[in-house]
């Protein structure tokens, strides 16, 4: 509804959720701070929708601190998002690190960090394993690779209180 030619009046029906993480803050940047916002309780005030909760897991285990609830439709979409920021804040393991997010028990959004290769037959740049047959080279490797299986099924990933800030931060 236009007021004047410089000022619009939009009513417009939204899920609180909504309006409390994102709205508010794009229509500040969208109007360069000129825009104001006015809220009030519809009527009726709930309306049942399609909601689900995500879990975001990490390694199997779920975060319960980072699940949230939002649309079953637009659910795959945030879920991406959090595992996406999740692999560029959580630090590298030595071993492989999955970042899942799961709806309505299936899978939505996956994400690995890879762990570090650590090579064991150099250890500080120089040879540890001379010459020698290639067998002795293969069951070294192949420990390692026992070991960091072990690691993996063992292997805690701790959440640091900035991974959890930036995570949880709209803002990209």
């Amino acid at each position: 509804k236009t007021i004047d030619e410089l000022t619009w009046l939009f009513k417009a029906q939204m899920p609180w959720g909504e309006v409390v993480t994102d709205f508010h803050d794009e229509l500040k940047n969208v109007s360069a701070g000129y825009a104001s916002f006015d809220s009030r309780e519809s009527n009726p005030p709930f309306v049942e929708a399609s909601l689900s909760k995500v879990d975001i897991m990490l390694n199997g285990e779920v975060v319960e601190p980072l699940a949230f609830v939002c649309h079953k439709e637009s659910a795959q979409a945030h879920g991406r998002v959090v595992c996406k920021k999740l692999q560029t804040v959580l630090p590298r393991q030595q071993f492989v690190t999955v970042i899942q997010a799961k709806a309505d028990s299936k899978i939505i959004a996956s994400e690995r960090i890879r762990s570090y290769r650590k090579d064991v037959l150099t250890t500080g740049g120089s040879k540890s394993v001379g010459g020698g047959d290639i067998t002795r080279k293969k069951k070294l490797l192949e420990k390692q690779k026992r070991g960091k299986k072990r690691q993996q099924s063992s292997g805690k990933v701790t959440l640091s209180q900035a991974a959890f800030n930036s995570v949880i931060s709209r803002s990209s």
